[in-house]
């Protein structure tokens, strides 16, 4: 941790604005048993199977923001009139349907620093606390712990929820939400682990995590895959999932012809709740690029931590850049020229057909997530552009130490760039009033043009035809709102895109 950031004022609005971690919401908790100062025993899923909803928070003893919610007594309230029943210090009233565990996360923490005497600490943390305190950090990296307070809401179903500093009647609330058991057999899809990033048409591998969400055991299912209409692959599982109890399924390969949205089904006998059976995952392929690209990085306070490459099929490297320039404004090399800025690069890549990864990678091991993003979206990542259109943009936050992304790009010596090179594409009138046209010269290959709005919704769409002169496509755009829109003509995979305004 970056101790240095976590003054009250400093570290509260850093943690405040922190939307990031890496076990994503929906996925499933890691299984932990662990000790409590008291000598207790604590195990999750054993909490989760006897129906108790488990509220975890991992802080630690010096952090500001930490204790000031522990002061509002938010978790003291939820674990005193939800806690379990004939637990110390829970209501005789209680819905006994709640866990609470604060975890102390930093391993360097001692019990004196718990009673408020030590000499990194705020406070008394064990003063009027009666939920269990437990001083281990071993869950720092199942848990993907990259700022304290990291606090987790975990169902009974073992889906994780970041759930954060909330009053007590928000957490019930949310607990509210869980999903619940259902009456007899129900079978579940809760994850998608094949690929989503392609570099053309070909062999995706495909797994699948199943969920056995009703109350009698799951014993066989079928997981079908569909792309559209077509069904690619079924595959048969059989074993004895008991209530919430997941399992992988191996799907093996599908095939592919281009860029699509993959529909997976889990079917099973007597199956009586239809909404969780499916799930769908997009399959991008990678955009066609020209040679020269320019990279964006968007760096967060420690640029200094921040370097990139980008790499071939190979695995081979062949443009990278970073770490940047170390600043001094904390001790950690925090601030400085690069931070929280925009690093721009030119690239030039290999001739000849070739698939590309880009990898971000981060020294301290904590990702980008720190101060003010600079990107469009105001958050932090990477962008490659090429032909002046922007290709790849891809937004992170807690990743650890790296963070790969494949199939960001591709190059062809025979793909459409040199078609939209010599388009010649030209919109006019720009603005327009009643229609809009667009002009193109020599495309050798059908060009997809379309009208869209700037949220990059589809408003209207032609084609035009591959030849050898110059054709007009026109719009008609009198029912269109006063505003900016976007053209985009699309050959071979490569886009241009052409901003208009309607008046």
């Amino acid at each position: 941790m970056k101790k240095i950031l976590l003054s009250a004022l400093v570290c509260s609005a850093m943690f405040a604005n922190n939307a990031y971690a890496q076990l994503e919401d929906g996925s499933v908790a890691p299984d932990f048993t662990v000790q409590d100062i008291n000598g207790e025993t604590h195990n999750l899923y054993s909490y989760l199977d006897a129906g108790y909803s488990v509220v975890m928070d991992v802080s630690a003893t010096w952090c500001g923001p930490c204790w000031g919610y522990h002061q509002t007594g938010a978790l003291e309230d939820l674990y005193v009139n939800h806690g379990p029943a004939g637990y110390p210090g829970v209501s005789a009233n209680t819905t006994d349907d709640v866990m609470v565990l604060w975890v102390e996360g930093d391993q360097s923490t001692t019990q004196a620093d718990l009673e408020g005497s030590g000499t990194n600490t705020q406070g008394n943390w064990l003063a009027n606390t009666a939920f269990p305190i437990i001083d281990d950090a071993s869950l720092n990296g199942p848990y993907s712990i990259a700022f304290y307070p990291t606090i987790y809401t975990i169902c009974p179903n073992r889906g994780i929820t970041q759930s954060g500093q909330i009053d007590a009647n928000a957490h019930y609330a949310g607990i509210g939400n869980c999903p619940q058991q259902a009456e007899g057999t129900d079978a579940g899809i809760i994850g998608y682990n094949g690929d989503v990033g392609l570099c053309g048409a070909g062999d995706v591998p495909v797994t699948v995590d199943i969920q056995n969400m009703g109350t009698d055991a799951l014993t066989s299912a079928e997981v079908l895959i569909y792309d559209g209409a077509s069904l690619l692959s079924t595959t048969a599982w059989s074993g004895n999932l008991e209530t919430w109890g997941s399992e992988t399924v191996d799907c093996g390969i599908v095939s592919v012809t281009g860029a699509t949205t993959l529909d997976i089904v889990v079917s099973a006998s007597n199956d009586g709740v239809a909404s969780n059976d499916e799930t769908q995952k997009v399959i991008s392929v990678a955009p066609l690029s020209s040679l020269e690209v320019t990279v964006n990085v968007f760096t967060d306070f420690y640029a200094v931590e921040t370097s990139w490459a980008i790499k071939n099929s190979s695995g081979a490297t062949v443009a990278s850049a970073g770490p940047y320039t170390e600043g001094t404004e904390d001790n950690f090399g925090g601030g400085g020229p690069d931070a929280n800025t925009t690093m721009t690069h030119q690239v030039s890549l290999p001739a000849g057909d070739d698939c590309y990864s880009f990898e971000l990678y981060d020294s301290y091991g904590d990702g980008m997530q720190y101060g003010d993003a600079t990107s469009p979206n105001g958050e932090f990542g990477f962008e490659i552009v090429s032909n002046g259109v922007t290709i790849t943009s891809v937004s992170v936050g807690d990743f650890g130490e790296a963070s790969s992304s494949d199939a960001v790009l591709r190059t062809d010596a025979s793909s459409g760039i040199a078609d939209l090179d010599a388009a010649n594409i030209n919109v006019y009138p720009n603005p327009a009033t009643d229609l809009v046209n667009i002009s193109m010269e020599n495309i050798s290959a059908d060009a997809m043009v379309s009208i869209m709005d700037l949220q990059g919704r589809v408003l209207a769409t032609q084609v035009a035809s591959s030849n050898s002169g110059t054709q007009i496509i026109t719009f008609a755009t009198e029912g269109f709102a006063k505003g900016t829109y976007v053209v985009n003509v699309n050959v071979n995979g490569m886009t241009s895109n052409t901003n208009v305004v309607i008046k």
